[in-house]
């Protein structure tokens, strides 16, 4: 890899964990969609994430957004956090009644490798089971200035990139 490509690497790396949350998941499933066929298969079928995938598919779309929005950032440090509905009374209904859903810590506590499985398999799902990107959603600038600069990566870089950001 070339200096030129490392500093757009480490850079877009910056620039996406400087993205607000709905724009870094919005990020992800354009850049997923851009890479997918270079995911090794092997990533694309890690069934130690299915269980985890299907627990966001059997959320209702709204409750799919806030889930992925709290799994996003999620890392060894939230391993005791669960997602709850924003709005408090559900949120209290999912505690008392135990459905509190999608716990963080399954994911903070995964590897790498099943991180970019557990995405590859939400963009491979998005409109589809996973609530997909609005027909009319215009990326902010920000991320298509990181969308931009990662077109001068290559594949291999791309997924570089997935790497170092789930």
């Amino acid at each position: 890899m070339t200096s030129a490509n490392t500093d757009v690497l480490n850079q877009s790396v910056k620039a996406f964990k400087q993205l607000d949350i709905d724009d870094r998941l919005a990020a992800m499933a354009l850049i997923y969609q851009d890479v997918a066929s270079a995911v090794p298969p092997e990533v694309g079928s890690a069934s130690e994430v299915s269980g985890l995938v299907a627990k966001i598919q059997k959320l209702s779309q709204e409750r799919q957004v806030d889930a992925l929005r709290d799994l996003l950032p999620a890392s060894r440090n939230d391993q005791n956090e669960t997602t709850l509905d924003p709005n408090p009374a559900k949120a209290l209904t999912e505690l008392v009644s135990g459905e509190n859903t999608v716990p963080t810590s399954e994911y903070g506590s995964m590897k790498t490798e099943s991180k970019l499985a557990f995405w590859y398999q939400v963009a491979q799902k998005l409109g589809n089971g996973v609530v997909g990107i609005p027909s009319d959603y215009n990326p902010s600038a920000k991320v298509t200035e990181l969308l931009n600069s990662l077109r001068s990566l290559d594949t291999e870089q791309k997924l570089n990139f997935l790497t170092q950001v789930v």
